[in-house]
């Protein structure tokens, strides 16, 4: 852990609020200079009493400061009128949600989209959290829009699965706004990675390096969490890669790789695909757009081995990818198996996204010779026939 992540962490929502340090200073009773070192990490801060108040005047939620090395134990809060309790109430409950909101990811992935509405149930909470901000204001509204922030999130996810790509936007917009409306940079940061992939598969290429762009700048201008410095660069490797920009896709992925090794898996990380084993594939796929793919198959012996077992939607993209890398290297019928698994869990997922990446493919060497081989034309034919089945 950061040494100064607990500094680092106040510095930060205090920059969201505008205030300066002499500010923060008046509202805790302590000097200015006291907040400084405190934030430069020269002082530590290890009384729970001073620890639990400037995390109430600055609005840090209990789960940041945990992972700032800062657990608190339970509290009693103290209030002042019913109104002020339910605010509390309502604070406390709604905070623990948002982790369940970042659970549905996995479980959508889990079980492929068809035991649970998974989009449906997040499409009520959208509701019913819309509802509830129309109606209450108070010490609760924070966290409600953080939790609606991740909700547009996971339907924009949802959407892209369906190639909504104009709805998926729409969802990363409000996303956007509600980052605006709390200051929060690292809301912002993944709201402006996610319009960047919208951007990207639309081929507005300079739209998408601009998001890109303006994300990086909010990761450079604000302290954000060692996983989402990852996630850019992921992002930013892909964007290179299917651009052509090989130096650019080098430098990116080299940036997440070491990121990738150094941090702690926890939920926010699984919850936006960043490990070391995503990071991985998403070099080797690098690898095969760019021509290379005999580096790509060198890879995948190794993220066979580091993930074992997988989703069921993590398994549909994993064997497109190899059918990819087959594919271009040459070996057409290794490469014909695994396009085949993909689309049958493309087919149970439900998710056109994975079809039309094998679409791609089959275009991308259609001009080729082994793109014109009587197998690879046949396979295009049941690309075809899923993709129509599955828009029916």
């Amino acid at each position: 852990m950061d040494e100064n992540a607990f500094g680092k962490l106040v510095r930060m929502y205090r920059l969201q609020r505008g205030w300066k340090q002499e500010e923060l200073a008046d509202r805790w009773g302590f000097s200015r200079e006291y907040v400084s070192q405190i934030e430069r990490g020269k002082r530590k801060l290890d009384k729970q009493e001073q620890v639990s108040r400037l995390a109430d005047i600055l609005g840090i939620p209990e789960e940041r400061l945990a992972s700032a090395g800062k657990s608190m134990p339970f509290r009693k809060l103290k209030t002042s009128s019913l109104s002020e309790g339910d605010d509390l109430l309502l604070q406390a409950l709604i905070e623990p949600a948002q982790n369940t909101v970042k659970m549905s990811r996995l479980l959508w992935e889990s079980n492929g989209g068809m035991v649970v509405d998974v989009e449906g149930s997040l499409r009520a909470l959208a509701q019913r959290l819309d509802d509830a901000l129309s109606l209450y204001r108070g010490q609760f509204t924070r966290p409600t829009l953080r939790m609606l922030a991740h909700t547009h999130e996971m339907l924009g996810r949802c959407s892209i699965e369906r190639t909504a790509t104009q709805e998926a936007l729409s969802h990363f917009q409000v996303m956007y706004d509600i980052a605006e409306e709390l200051g929060d940079p690292e809301l912002k940061t993944l709201a402006l990675i996610n319009q960047a992939e919208m951007f990207r598969r639309r081929s507005w290429w300079e739209a998408s390096f601009r998001r890109m762009e303006a994300a990086e700048k909010q990761a450079q201008q604000y302290p954000i969490s060692k996983y989402l410095q990852g996630v850019l660069w992921k992002a930013y490797a892909i964007n290179h890669f299917v651009y052509g920009h090989e130096q650019g896709f080098l430098r990116a992925i080299d940036h997440a790789t070491e990121i990738a090794e150094d941090i702690d898996v926890d939920l926010d990380a699984v919850s936006q695909e960043f490990d070391k084993v995503d990071v991985l594939q998403v070099r080797a796929q690098g690898y095969t757009q760019l021509w290379q793919p005999e580096k790509a198959l060198e890879i995948y012996p190794m993220t066979d081995m580091l993930r074992p077992f997988r989703s069921v939607r993590d398994q549909c993209s994993y064997s497109i990818i190899k059918a990819q890398a087959y594919c271009y290297v040459g070996d057409i019928d290794t490469g014909i198996d695994y396009a085949l698994d993909g689309l049958r869990s493309a087919e149970i997922c439900q998710s056109t996204r994975y079809v039309i990446r094998l679409q791609q493919m089959s275009d991308r060497l259609g001009t080729t010779a082994i793109g014109k081989d009587r197998r690879m034309q046949e396979l295009r034919g049941m690309i075809f026939e899923t993709l129509q089945k599955m828009t029916l």
